[in-house]
């Protein structure tokens, strides 16, 4: 069995708490302004709309090869976020369970293969999950959190998907 297949979904409700833990990472880390919409009846990474901005660092200017690479860095961040958010709100929030070391595994597997897409080096790759991990793993330790998660599941096992409005909505005062 391949490490990753340990980060698939169980059923519907592992989905929800999973696109809900995507969402919460943005808001986390204050990339919220990425977020078009989410939603349970789109699969993988596609769950996620991205506005035009993620895609764009500046649109219209000429972009330095630093700002470039800056933005591909970024972009890399909030993949490797919302990937281990994912995991740690069905995990943390749904199961009530610390992750074990196979997802923690899994995650990096899955992220240092994503990273030799943008050109990151193994190294580089494993530094920035590290510190999304740690960050997040404290962030997942507060209850507030785990409420704010909640009602994020209930929105999307009702709605199915939630605009950039709806989630600013339910996670505005978070």
């Amino acid at each position: 069995m391949d490490s990753t297949d340990s980060l698939k979904y169980k059923d519907d409700t592992d989905r929800s708490y999973g696109v809900a833990g995507m969402a919460l990472a943005a808001f986390i880390l204050d990339y919220e302004k990425y977020i078009a919409s989410v939603s349970v009846e789109r699969r993988g990474l596609d769950a996620v709309e991205f506005s035009p901005d993620f895609y764009m660092a500046a649109a219209g200017e000429s972009i330095s090869p630093k700002a470039s690479w800056a933005h591909v860095i970024e972009q890399y961040q909030i993949i490797a976020s919302m990937l281990i958010s994912n995991v740690m709100c069905r995990s943390m929030v749904r199961n009530h369970a610390e992750l074990g070391i196979s997802y923690h595994d899994a995650m990096l597997d899955a992220l240092c293969d994503y990273a030799k897409e943008c050109q990151l080096e193994a190294d580089e790759a494993e530094e920035l999950f590290d510190k999304h991990y740690q960050y997040l793993n404290r962030a997942y330790h507060n209850s507030r959190l785990h409420v704010a998660a909640q009602r994020l599941v209930d929105e999307l096992s009702s709605k199915h998907t939630l605009l950039h409005s709806d989630l600013c909505d339910i996670l505005g005062g978070f």
